[in-house]
């Protein structure tokens, strides 16, 4: 990330848009985060209803198990893919915490 100001009003303004999209991300990272908490509540959800299932036994369980392969699934959140988006946005956060610090470096100096 790059900023580019040419006077003293300019890099204190840039400033405080940066402070304000960091703001924004922050949300956005703590509603990512809350995603991935359910997301991998529904795949434990899932695993250990599956394992009941499995453990059943008898002529209704075989024939509950035979139908609801042949149902509609319900895919699973993909965990992967929020953890990168949590990533992503710790790194654009990252670059904005040191774009805020060459600001007030620049006003400084």
């Amino acid at each position: 990330m790059q900023v580019e100001v040419k006077t003293e009003k300019e890099a204190r303004a840039a400033i405080k848009e940066l402070k304000h999209k960091k703001k924004e991300l922050a949300l956005l990272k703590k509603r990512i985060a809350k995603q991935e908490a359910r997301a991998r509540r529904t795949i434990e959800r899932a695993e250990e209803a599956a394992e009941r299932e499995a453990r059943r036994r008898g002529l209704f369980a075989t024939l509950r198990r035979i139908s609801r392969s042949f149902g509609k699934r319900e895919a699973l959140p993909d965990v992967n893919e929020i953890e990168r988006n949590l990533e992503n946005t710790d790194e654009i956060i990252h670059n904005i915490d040191s774009c805020i610090i060459q600001l007030e470096g620049r006003l400084l100096g």
